[in-house]
């Protein structure tokens, strides 16, 4: 069972639907029969029981032991659910606070690869997001730009400066096109960048046309044209 708790049980859930053996976690236990009860009332019956006894057995056996063996015992699979919904609850706060600390506190540190820090977060904010905190893709990209160091500052107030919003993919490519000439470990070197865009011939320090979104499918070619100090 993976640690989000949400998706183990949509998947349980799921199963033992297409299955047909979920009446115990949709429906309260029937009435025990008695001698005098109809075929009827006695075939609802085991059939509750037959779906709990499997539901139980499904949720066990896909979860990790440890897991199991701190969910209270019980003969019911709607309070073994939800147990295990409670036990994941508290969990789930503890481990949201983790991404988020990470997610808005990572600084690019210059030598993992720009590309590479960018995917990190992502990932953390995806696991955000499974989690039910919804926090936007726009602030994905603003959270991974205002990550970067100075020398990516033209970048930055591209970005800032347009009225469209880059997608994540968008973003990454330009990091990845931009890390090839950029030596983030070398004081000497003073850069400048130009985009050169087939058709059209953009400059990305030329404020008054900047580089957006619709330019990306056509090939870029990044060329440094500094000079030494």
């Amino acid at each position: 069972m993976d640690t989000n708790y949400e998706d183990w049980a949509d998947s349980v859930k799921l199963f033992l639907a297409i299955s047909n053996v979920d009446a115990a976690l949709t429906e309260n236990e029937p009435d025990v029969p008695t001698t005098e009860s109809s075929a009827a009332v006695t075939t609802k019956h085991e059939k509750w029981v037959h779906s709990n006894k499997v539901c139980l057995m499904t949720m066990k056996f896909t979860m990790d032991k440890t897991i199991k063996d701190n969910v209270p015992e019980t003969n019911s699979a709607k309070e073994f659910l939800e147990s295990v919904g409670k036990k994941f609850k508290k969990f789930d706060k503890t481990e949201k606070a983790s991404y988020l600390s990470l997610l808005t506190k990572t600084r690019y540190d210059g030598v993992s690869g720009v590309r590479e820090h960018a995917m990190k977060l992502t990932n953390w904010y995806n696991k955000l997001k499974s989690m039910k905190v919804e926090l936007g893709s726009d602030f994905l990209v603003w959270q991974i730009l205002d990550s970067l160091p100075s020398e990516f500052d033209i970048l930055k107030t591209s970005y800032n400066a347009q009225k469209e919003e880059w997608t994540i993919d968008e973003l990454v490519a330009i990091l990845n096109q931009e890390e090839k000439v950029t030596d983030l470990n070398s004081n000497k070197v003073i850069i400048y960048f130009e985009s050169v865009i087939v058709g059209y011939g953009i400059k990305l320090n030329d404020m008054k046309t900047r580089l957006t979104p619709r330019h990306l499918p056509l090939q870029i070619d990044w060329h440094l044209v500094g000079t030494f100090s």
